[in-house]
This record gives structure tokens, C-alpha cells and sequence, in this order.
């Protein structure tokens, strides 16, 4: 015997109404896909106002071309004069215009340094202590010294702060008036400048060496 039309249609679309609960139901644990909106990686996980760092990084010191004075072989010195010093810190006079000065206190007369037979290293350069005061100024710093009569070398550094760099001494000065020992090496007898750069000024310091005593033989 033949169902009736409505009882068959009826069982028809209980069975699509089951079928399309079996699709639409849960996906098996572990294979659910992420949203699309979802990080990939830590690094997109992270905000992007974030910094890398949290520490504000130092103003940075662009190093200025060299511009020390030539002089010819033979011909006098241009030394820069020493200048009486009343202000913080302890100097009696400094060389150049600041604000950071090598103390002229460790010059002889004439802004010379004085090679003694004790200051010499084995390799045959000269090395003198030369104290350097900062006034009025905090930042970093890079001293450059050469031979500018001939052919030499020559270095400055602080003993305690600083490091080599840029083809000089590069430091960073705080808290001034600061009190910075230091040595400068020199290879010889001869004429000699320090280029002294920092973020808000840039000046040149000329000064001479000659041996004395023992070291002229």
C-alpha cells in the first residue's frame, strides 16, 4: 500500500533538517582555524606604539670633518695662549675657548709639553698626564690630537671614562664643573693639535712638545 503524499514529504524533510545539524555542528577538538583577525607571530601579538626600548637613547655625536691648522716644517709653532682660569674646578689656567679644556697647568711656558726621558714608552712615544676640565656643558665628547708640522702621531684620552673611537677619544660628560684626568701621547719633539668636538660646539687647541734633560740626546 501506497503512503499517503503528506506523510512521505514530511519524512523527507526530517531527514534534510538532520543532515544540516550534522554539518553545521562543532568541529572536532584541535582543528579549529584562528580567527583571521589573530596574530601570527609574538612580534604582531605586541602593540605597535610598543618600543624596542624602553631607555631614551643618548644624543648622538656626529663627528666634524678635521680642520687643524698646517704648519711648515721648520716654522714656529701657532700654540694657543693659556688663559687665566677663576671659574669652578681646579686650574689655574685653561687652553682654547670651551667648554671643555685641556689645564694649561700642564704646559710649560708657551702651551709646550715637556718630554722627559720617563715619559717615553717602549715603541718610542711620549706620554704626558693632561687634566681636562668641562664647564657649562653635559653630552658626549670626542677629542682628536695630530702632528701638524711633519709627520707623527699623536692621541689624548681620559684615564677613568670614554673609549676609542671615530678616529679620537669619545666620552660622555656629566655633572660639570667635572674634573677629567687624562694623558696625551705625543711621538716626538714637534707641533702639535687636539680637535675637541661636542654636540653644541667644536674647537681647536694647538700646543707644542720638545724634549728636555736626558731625552734631547
Amino acid at each position: 500500500m501506497t503512503p499517503p503524499i503528506s506523510l512521505t514529504r514530511a519524512s523527507a524533510l526530517a531527514v534534510i533538517a538532520l543532515a544540516a545539524a550534522a554539518c553545521s555542528g562543532p568541529s572536532p577538538r584541535g582543528t579549529a582555524s584562528p580567527p583571521a583577525s589573530a596574530p601570527t607571530s609574538a612580534r604582531e601579538s605586541a602593540p605597535a606604539s610598543v618600543s624596542a626600548s624602553a631607555s631614551p637613547s643618548p644624543v648622538a655625536l656626529r663627528p666634524s670633518p678635521l680642520r687643524l691648522p698646517a704648519v711648515r716644517a721648520g716654522a714656529a709653532c701657532p700654540t694657543t695662549p693659556r688663559r687665566p682660569w677663576s671659574g669652578p674646578g681646579e686650574a689655574a689656567g685653561v687652553l682654547g675657548d670651551g667648554p671643555l679644556y685641556p689645564i694649561a697647568d700642564y704646559f710649560m711656558k708657551g702651551t709646550v709639553l715637556e718630554l722627559r726621558p720617563g715619559d717615553r714608552d717602549p715603541d718610542g712615544s711620549y706620554v704626558k698626564k693632561v687634566r681636562w676640565l668641562s664647564s657649562g656643558y653635559t653630552g658626549p665628547v670626542l677629542i682628536r690630537a695630530d702632528r701638524i708640522d711633519g709627520k707623527g702621531t699623536a692621541s689624548a684620552r681620559f684615564s677613568y671614562t670614554g673609549e676609542v673611537r671615530d678616529d679620537g677619544f669619545h666620552a660622555e660628560v656629566t655633572m660639570p664643573p667635572n674634573s677629567l684626568p687624562g694623558t696625551t701621547t705625543v711621538g716626538g719633539p714637534g707641533c702639535y693639535a687636539y680637535q675637541i668636538d661636542g654636540t653644541t660646539f667644536s674647537t681647536v687647541v694647538v700646543f707644542g712638545a720638545v724634549k728636555t734633560g736626558a731625552a734631547q740626546e
